[in-house]
């Protein structure tokens, strides 16, 4: 009798166990896809980044210390350095800039005319130098951006490096004694790789920092290439007045959303700081609000005279109802800002900066318009333009005067023109000067500026706002 067959056993494949991996999202600011996200704009464009965010901030501190800005930009093999005549910057400020657990912005949450609320804008530049370095020495461990800022009798040395096990930034943080006693001096140290993409961008970035005196006539501004000076441009008006940044802003600027995000700002700070300020504080910042017989009219129409500000945004769930009573109020017991307010720059200074490019004065011409949006916006747009000298009378030989054009929002300067929609017709700026045949060819000379309380940006990178065409003229 046959034997019966055993049961042949299948041999069973070791299992994988996956393990839930905590992965710190710090370190997304140590790569280049990440950093191009967070700027919006490419590797290539870096260096006008740098100098974009950097002659930003410069303006918006010699604004708040109301002084008439005197900026130095100084680009050499490894660096880029931008050094202003400000009040400077605290030690408390530049300590917060290197936690990249946080976001600090003196930009955050207000709603005015600002020209930049990135918040994040110098935790990337201080990233950018490790990110060029790291592909240039082909090694994550010896990578290193390093920053350097002279202020207040201090120079802070930041050393931007990478842990990689716990897969987050590892900032090396050193000071020493400096002779800069006003203002910032600000380098940035560019690494070798990075020369070629300061090579590329050497026009472009020459371009991009003569723009700013086109829209801030209070700007005297002084350029070195490699030792070389490529810009000496002094102010046209240093008593030129704008909206500066430490304005209060108009209750008529917010919508239920963004006074919700402002309270919400305002209460958790007033909690790390141990402070319980009342709703009658809050409104006292507010433009046409400082009155204590108009904050009393407010206080009693929305039923919180004696409640703490905290106590009123609410502890457990937000008092929607509350706050989109308290905007009503506020807004009918106080003016909206007339369109000119936000600071006009005017026909003789565009002019001067055109006659200055090369423009022939009898084709100049400007135009001003001024307005509200549909929520209640102020805007306000400039218009300059002209023909380019050599267009009526070309010089002898083969020079040839393409098209300049400078675009710019809030008295800053686009990397990219941002006019790329105007309303229902999706049709932008560029469109509409060819049609009005001065495209890239043609020798003209134009300039656009919109200032406006409120603008919204299609990209992280504030590369493109969309125009709408519902706005109302001011009834001025």
């Amino acid at each position: 009798m046959a034997k019966p067959e055993r049961a042949t056993k299948t041999k069973s494949e070791p299992k994988l166990t996956r393990v839930a991996f905590r992965v710190s999202r710090l370190m997304e600011f140590c790569t280049e896809q990440e950093l191009v996200r967070q700027t919006g704009h490419s590797v290539q464009d870096w260096p006008l980044v740098v100098l974009k965010e950097l002659l930003d901030n410069a303006l918006d501190a010699c604004e708040e210390a109301e002084v008439a800005p005197v900026i130095d930009v100084t680009v050499d093999a490894g660096s880029i350095t931008i050094q202003d005549n400000a009040d400077g910057i605290s030690s408390d400020t530049i300590r917060s800039i290197l936690d990249y657990n946080i976001r600090v912005s003196s930009r955050e949450a207000y709603v005015s005319p600002t020209r930049g609320a990135q918040g994040n804008a110098l935790k990337t530049i201080l990233a950018m130098g490790y990110v060029l370095d790291r592909e240039d020495t082909g090694s994550n461990a010896d990578a290193a951006g390093v920053t350097i800022i002279e202020t207040r009798g201090l120079k802070h040395t930041i050393e931007f490096r990478a842990d990689h096990v716990n897969n987050q930034p590892k900032i090396e943080y050193a000071t020493a004694p400096s002779s800069i006693n006003v203002g910032s001096k600000i380098i940035i140290k560019w690494p070798p790789l990075g020369q070629k993409y300061l090579g590329w961008a050497e026009e472009r970035l020459k371009e991009l920092a003569a723009s700013y005196t086109w829209f801030n006539p209070h700007l005297t501004l002084r350029g070195s290439w490699h030792g070389k000076k490529f810009l000496d441009v002094s102010a046209t008006n240093p008593n030129w007045e704008k909206w500066k940044p430490r304005n209060p802003t108009s209750p008529h600027w917010y919508d239920e959303a963004c006074l919700q995000r402002y309270l919400a700002a305002h209460v958790a700070r007033d909690r790390d700081l141990g402070r319980d300020r009342t709703v009658r504080e809050f409104i006292s910042e507010f433009r046409g609000l400082s009155g204590t017989a108009v904050q009393r009219k407010v206080l009693e129409e929305v039923g919180c005279s004696y409640k703490s500000l905290a106590q009123f945004f609410g502890i457990d769930r937000v008092n929607r109802a509350g706050i989109a009573k308290l905007l009503a109020a506020m807004k009918r017991h106080s003016k909206p800002v007339a369109p000119k307010h936000l600071g006009i720059i005017g026909r003789e200074h565009l002019k001067q900066r055109f006659l200055a490019a090369g423009g022939n004065a009898k084709t100049f011409e400007y135009q001003q318009r001024k307005g509200y949006d549909k929520n209640g916006i102020p805007y306000l747009v400039e218009i300059a333009f002209g023909l380019h000298q050599h267009g009526l009378t070309p010089p002898a030989g083969f020079l040839v005067v393409s098209r300049k054009f400078v675009s710019g929002v809030n008295w800053s300067i686009g990397i990219h023109n941002p006019f790329r929609t105007f309303g229902s017709t999706g049709q932008g700026l560029e469109n509409m000067l060819a049609e009005l045949r001065a495209n890239n060819r043609e020798p003209v000379i134009a300039a656009v500026h919109l200032a406006a309380a409120h603008v919204q940006y299609t990209d992280r990178g504030k590369t493109s706002i969309v125009l709408s065409d519902d706005a109302e003229l001011a009834d001025e």
